[in-house]
């Protein structure tokens, strides 16, 4: 599974056949009573921002997407049945919203499984991949407005010796893991469909019962109970406002840039797992081990002693929501220092530490803390927050298959003035991928970041020990790090344009 920006999506020309709801789906739409159940912390902030971004002229809808590769042209009845029983099985789906003028609120509706119904349009022929590309922009653009059901795009590129499906969504309806999901879904189901066969799938659960539960869990919590304390002192060491991304990208606060994509492989699938069995001999993970080679090259760069930084985290807490659609995300606070760490080992237990802290704290609604946090939570950026996300696409349902079908997910280009990463491990090793302002100098930082960072786990790998002589902390600058006594190890690099990866 590649994220992507969506600059560098440009499947080769072919026929596009898209599916929207019929009359009667979109009449019962208007006449859809309005849903008890309340929006989840995600989707409310969501929404009151895309009303807010309309108001100012602003984009509105930073969707996200997917994409997947069938052999041949693809059988256009039986997609039409993967996508039509896609959207009958998930809630989150099914699930839109409406503004409530007069009572001055965002109602909820949701349409019954029996309700949906699908057309295919015409098909449309495309003779070059940009022509091709500047219409799918415009369609995604058009057809994620969260408050025009459904905020979907459903299609596909035909030619004679493959097909290209893609699928756009609003944040409302799905999360990053909901898009290896959907993949795994709709490739599932159009092969059964083909077969003529119903699908296999396993038990789903409701994500509109992950929204109620998270609102009871909010209204339980009180600005004086412990996690609202842990994240306030957080925030007082961030500033009075989230970490930011800790290198100087070139970018000056009010300043944007346009986004850009930065992506590497930073260990082969062979040394990805000898990693993690080191991690664990040093009792922590993989996660937390990238997490200290990360504060270690940051401190090499910066002299900062202490990582801060906030990481995404599953609610998929029910065995049911393993294979539902929806935003089941929240964000949590990792902190630790390097300081008096006189080896990588001390340092991965820091990281596990705050990991399994972050964790706990994960279980309390993010957004609800930052509620209850008050005037000592500012936002001074376009965007919230710098994020370090962790995903194992191979454990996910079709893992084994992503690149078989050649899977990607992508986001709505807009403007950044921060920078997201995403460690993602797959089949053939770990990547890191860098959402980043695309400034005159972030290629140059962020290569130096990334080959600090693929030194010091290469050099791990190896036995690596702290140089003789070197204090405390100090053996982490790199310009006398072991591991680069030596050549440097290529490692491929793409510079991929202006896009949204998925949060």
């Amino acid at each position: 599974m590649k994220p992507i920006s969506f600059l560098d999506f440009r499947p080769a020309p072919g026929t596009v056949f898209e599916w929207t709801v019929g009359r009667e789906t979109a009449a019962s739409v208007q006449l859809a009573p309005v849903d008890p159940v309340p929006l989840s912390y995600n989707q409310e902030l969501h929404l009151n921002a895309s009303l807010a971004a309309e108001r100012t002229g602003l984009p509105g809808n930073p969707w996200i997407g997917t994409s997947f590769e069938l052999d041949g042209a693809a059988d256009l009845d039986a997609l039409g049945h993967a996508f039509r029983a896609w959207m009958e099985r998930h809630e989150a789906l099914r699930s839109g919203f409406r503004l409530n003028v007069p009572a001055e609120r965002i109602e909820r509706f949701t349409l019954a499984p029996d309700a949906i119904e699908l057309v295919r349009g015409p098909g449309v022929l495309f003779e070059s991949a940009d022509t091709l590309h500047d219409y799918l922009d415009e369609r995604f653009a058009a057809g994620t407005d969260p408050f025009s059901w459904p905020p979907l795009v459903l299609g596909v590129v035909i030619r004679e010796s493959s097909s290209t499906v893609f699928v756009g969504l609003d944040h409302t309806a799905g999360d990053g893991y909901s898009l290896a999901l959907a993949v795994w879904e709709l490739a599932t189901s159009y092969e059964a469909f083909l077969a003529g066969r119903a699908p296999a799938l396993p038990e789903t659960g409701s994500f509109l019962e992950l929204c109620a539960a998270e609102r009871t869990r909010g209204a339980a919590i009180s600005a004086d109970d412990q996690p609202v304390a842990e994240w306030r002192e957080f925030v007082r060491a961030s500033g009075g406002t989230a970490p930011a991304f800790p290198l100087d990208l070139g970018v000056t606060v009010g300043q944007s840039w346009p986004q850009s994509v930065y992506n590497q492989r930073i260990l082969t699938v062979s040394e990805a797992g000898l990693f993690e069995e080191l991690c664990e001999e040093g009792s922590g993970g993989i996660f937390a081990g990238i997490l200290a080679a990360m504060a270690i090259s940051i401190h090499s760069m910066t002299g900062n002693e202490v990582f801060r930084t906030i990481t995404p985290a599953q609610t998929r807490r029910r065995p049911t929501w393993k294979h539902a659609m929806g935003w089941f995300v929240t964000c949590t606070p990792v902190e630790f220092s390097l300081g008096g760490a006189t080896s990588f080992t001390d340092v991965l237990r820091r990281a596990q530490l705050s990991t399994q802290r972050a964790l706990r704290l994960a279980s309390f609604p993010a957004l609800r803390i930052v509620e209850l946090l008050g005037e000592d939570f500012r936002v001074n950026r376009r965007d919230f927050f710098s994020m370090v996300s962790y995903t194992d696409y191979r454990s996910m349902p079709g893992g084994d298959r992503h690149s078989e079908w050649n899977a990607s997910t992508m986001g709505r280009v807009t403007e950044a003035d921060d920078s997201h990463v995403w460690i993602s491990r797959q089949h053939d090793g770990v990547h890191i991928s860098v959402r980043h302002p695309l400034t005159p100098s972030a290629i140059g930082v962020l290569d130096d970041y990334t080959q600090r960072i693929t030194d010091i786990l290469l050099h791990e790998l190896r036995g690596g020990t702290q140089p003789a002589g070197s204090d405390a902390v100090g053996w982490t600058r790199l310009h006398s790090h072991p591991a680069l006594c030596g050549s440097r190890r290529d490692v491929e690099t793409e510079h991929q344009m202006a896009g949204q990866p998925v949060r």
